[in-house]
Formats: C-alpha cells, sequence, structure tokens
C-alpha cells in the first residue's frame, strides 16, 4: 500500500460535519454460483468481476479447476505475501499475461525476467524517484490546465469524460516523456493505443490454456500492432533527440538516458529504451485516465465530499510553476483518490503460475497452477473493511485505522509493485484538484453506472456529466 503520509492529513473529525450519508455506487451482479470452465473464459473476455459469488468475498481462497488446470483465488494476507513477496521467483507472469503485453514491450521491465530484469529496475527506479517529481509536475499542471480551458468552453453542455480523461491521461504521459506536444505524432499515438486497448487485450480460449510461444490466429494482429507500434516510438524518440540538449533532465525521456546501473553502469540498450518508453505510455495513461473518471463520477454522487474537496483546493496555486509544492496542502483529495483506487482499482486481476510444487498455510499448490491475486475482491472483501462497498474517503486521512498489509494493493506489492505508483498518485491528486478547482462536477444522466473487467476496470457505459464553472481562483 502506498501510506499517505501521518503529518499533513486532517483527522476524520475535521472533515466529519461535511459528510453525508456514504454513498454506495452500482456493484456487479455477482453469480449465483460459481462459474463453469466455459463461464470462466466468458467473464476473462467480457467482465471479469462476475468470476466469483458473493462467498469469494469473505473467505481466504477459492480453489476451482479450468479444464486440466487448478486455479486459485488468494485473499488471505499471509498467502498473498508467500506468492507476490516471499516467494514471488517461484510465481511469475502467466503465459496468457505475456501474451498479452508483448505487443507493446517485449523487452520492457514488465516482461524481462532473472538478471535482464534486475538491471532494468535498477535502472530506472532513480527517474521515478521523489526528486522528479517537480519536474513531472510540471507537466501535468500544463495538460491539466490546457484540458480545463477546453472544457470551460463546452460551457456546461454534456460531455462523455471517459475519452476526454483517457486523452489528458495520454497528453501527460507524452509530456512528462518528451517534454514536447507531440501534434506530429498525437493523432498515431491515440490511434495506436486504442486500438491494442480495443483489440489485443481480449484472449480466446485457447491464449488461456497455452503457452504464450505457441502462435494463435490473435498474434497475427498483434504481432502487426507490434511492429507499427516500436516504429512509431521510433520516430518520436527521434524527433525527441533533435531538440537542443538541456543542463537538466527536462522529462522522463531525459532520465532514462542519462540512467546507469547502478550496479554495472550499464545503460539501456536503443531496443531496451524504446520498449521503456512504449512501455510507460500504454500501460502508464490507462490507470491515471480511469482514476480521474471514477473519481469526479463518485464526487458527483456525494455533493458533501465534493465540497470538502473544492473547499481544500480553492486558494491552492496549482499553477505549472508551484504544483510540486501543492500535493502536501491537497491531503483529503489524495484521500479520495486513494478510496477510488480501493472502489475501482485499474488492474482488478494480478495472474502469476506456480513454477514449484508449495505450500500456502496448508494449501497444496502444485506446479501450473495458476494463483489470481484480486485487487478487486481485496477491496471489497467484508473481512477487511467496513462498508466495503461504500465511498469513503476518511478511511485514508489521518487517525483511521490502516488497512491492514496486502489487503490494499492499487499497484500490486512485492518485486513487482509498479515502479510508477508514486508518479500515478501525484498526477492524479494533482489532475483531481485542478478539475475540482474549476468545476461543479455533475452527472447529466442518472442511468446506474456499474464496472467491468476487462483489460481495467472500466465503466459499462458512457458517463456523461456537466462541468459547471466555479469561482475563479483568488
Amino acid at each position: 500500500m502506498q501510506a499517505p503520509s501521518p503529518n499533513t492529513l486532517p483527522s476524520p473529525a475535521d472533515i466529519d460535519a461535511r459528510r453525508a450519508p456514504l454513498f454506495t455506487p452500482p456493484m456487479p451482479e455477482l453469480p449465483a454460483r460459481r462459474v463453469s470452465a466455459t463461464g470462466f473464459v466468458h467473464a476473462m473476455r467480457n467482465d471479469g468481476l462476475r468470476l466469483w459469488t458473493r462467498d469469494a468475498y469473505e473467505a481466504d481462497y477459492v480453489e476451482e479447476r479450468l479444464f486440466h488446470q487448478k486455479r486459485v483465488l488468494v485473499n488471505k494476507p499471509d498467502m498473498i505475501h508467500r506468492v507476490l513477496v516471499e516467494n514471488a521467483a517461484n510465481y511469475p507472469r502467466t503465459d496468457y499475461a505475456v501474451r498479452l503485453i508483448r505487443p507493446i514491450g517485449r523487452y520492457s521491465v514488465l516482461l524481462a525476467t532473472g538478471e535482464q530484469w534486475k538491471h532494468q529496475r535498477r535502472t530506472i527506479a532513480p527517474t521515478l524517484a521523489p526528486k522528479m517529481l517537480p519536474v513531472l509536475a510540471r507537466h501535468v499542471a500544463a495538460c491539466t490546465e490546457d484540458e480545463v480551458h477546453a472544457l470551460a468552453a463546452l460551457d456546461g453542455a454534456p460531455v462523455d469524460l471517459l475519452p476526454v480523461m483517457r486523452l489528458l491521461a495520454l497528453k501527460i504521459a507524452a509530456r512528462s516523456m518528451f517534454s514536447l506536444e507531440i501534434r506530429e505524432f498525437g493523432p498515431e499515438v491515440r490511434a495506436a493505443v486504442q486500438e491494442f486497448m480495443q483489440r489485443h487485450t481480449r484472449a480466446s480460449l485457447a491464449e488461456l490454456v497455452l503457452p504464450y510461444w505457441v502462435p494463435t490466429p490473435r498474434d497475427i494482429p498483434r504481432n502487426g500492432f507490434r511492429r507499427r507500434w516500436h516504429a512509431l516510438v521510433e520516430r518520436i524518440i527521434d524527433a525527441r533527440e533533435r531538440q537542443p540538449a538541456a543542463d537538466g533532465p527536462r522529462d522522463l525521456f531525459d532520465a532514462l538516458m542519462a540512467a546507469r546501473d547502478p550496479e554495472t553502469g550499464a545503460a539501456f540498450s536503443r531496443v531496451e529504451l524504446a520498449d521503456q518508453v512504449g512501455t510507460m505510455i500504454v500501460a502508464g495513461h490507462e490507470p491515471t485516465g480511469l482514476t480521474l473518471l471514477w473519481a469526479l463520477y463518485l464526487l458527483a454522487n456525494t455533493p458533501a465530499a465534493q465540497a470538502a474537496l473544492a473547499d481544500e483546493v480553492r486558494d491552492v496555486d496549482l499553477s505549472p510553476e508551484r504544483a510540486g509544492d501543492a500535493l502536501k496542502a491537497l491531503p483529503y483529495t489524495r484521500a479520495v483518490i486513494d478510496e477510488t483506487l480501493r472502489l475501482y482499482p485499474p488492474a482488478w486481476v494480478i495472474l502469476r503460475h506456480c513454477v514449484e510444487p508449495d505450500a500456502l498455510e496448508g494449501l497444496a499448490v502444485t506446479r501450473g497452477t495458476q494463483m489470481m491475486i484480486s485487487p478487486w475482491v481485496l477491496h471489497h472483501h467484508r473481512g477487511f473493511w467496513q462498508n466495503p462497498d461504500a465511498f469513503d474517503p476518511t478511511r485514508f486521512l489521518r487517525g483511521a485505522p490502516a488497512p491492514e498489509r496486502f489487503t490494499y494493493l492499487p499497484f500490486g506489492t512485492g518485486p513487482r509493485v509498479c515502479i510508477g505508483a508514486q508518479f500515478t498518485l501525484a498526477e492524479t491528486t494533482l489532475a483531481l484538484a485542478r478539475l475540482v478547482q474549476a468545476f461543479d462536477a455533475q452527472l447529466a444522466s442518472d442511468e446506474p453506472v456499474r464496472p467491468i473487467g476487462r483489460a481495467t476496470t472500466i465503466p459499462d457505459r458512457p458517463l456523461w456529466f456537466r462541468l459547471k464553472p466555479r469561482h475563479a481562483r483568488r
């Protein structure tokens, strides 16, 4: 868990007077009984949040089978620690996950293993250290300010915010990486990301059970996408390298170019660099866009919480020049982000498979067993949370009890924890603060919106808003 700082957050009592009855958003309709093997495949392709019955949200683990293969949903914290931390080398990514990730970064840190992974992780880590946050915050603030002006021009007309927030997140990712608007490449980048998310992240039955090195018909268009995406990233890198050099790092690209493995002194190869860049853009922007969308949805349904956030940000300077200093003044905004990530974790499942037999507190795990750790289930588990389906940002404020370890995993945990977690938290906090500073977010429809689990946790229909301008900043 990425814990909030206890020294800067108000206590729950500080905002208690502004709290209304808790809002419980619509949840997925769960199956009445365990799904069959065919039902498992259908759910994985269409809505993974319907994989498990209500009993799974109270159990330590759920043991099932997929044809010849055993699968286990693990909820108990000690078991999760064993799989993702203590014995992580015995539980690599599943072939299914590898197959779906390869098109955006075959040689990136997401898929690297062994010494190659250690080299990449050691080399990347300093580029996303806290010292880089002021540099990246400027790009976040500049992109968000541009979006505020564009949304203000709508003058309160209804707008579907999912594509808007995704595009904002993509602009932030691109500018944070390259310090340039990449207007020349923008349409190609957006089209490629849309193609990948809509066409190449949904697997067939064969791909759920076959090794990743066994080709399937769906791999043909994925390979074509891989070639086109890599070529596009190379062209963007070439354009960025033609810019005049700077005295210090302007963006992540400068940091990655200068990065050296602290143990070996090795830099990234050109192929590794292109894959790190491509992966950060594709995989990095989707959690940001979805978190902003779901946060605005929750705030629109909870006027008291939106009023509390608006009060907090009213006089905060969120300009590009000062954004890096503003984070410490946004404890409630950060709590809203943390609670949004609890209710709607972008990655709803973590997939691993067992290489050698193991035992998890008496549960025998045989070789080849598919291990499933679902942040969605953990974050709604009846044994770990009070009112688990309700929106309550005070869970993450000073004075509230901390969640039990390994029950809050919006970015995973262990050696494979998301390396960009702190940046994602900072950018979503800053962007949400500026959006609420500028607008009163209101829903344009009262039709229920339910989350569905595909590659990420997305709404089951367009989310239409009316954004009413607030008072000008003082």
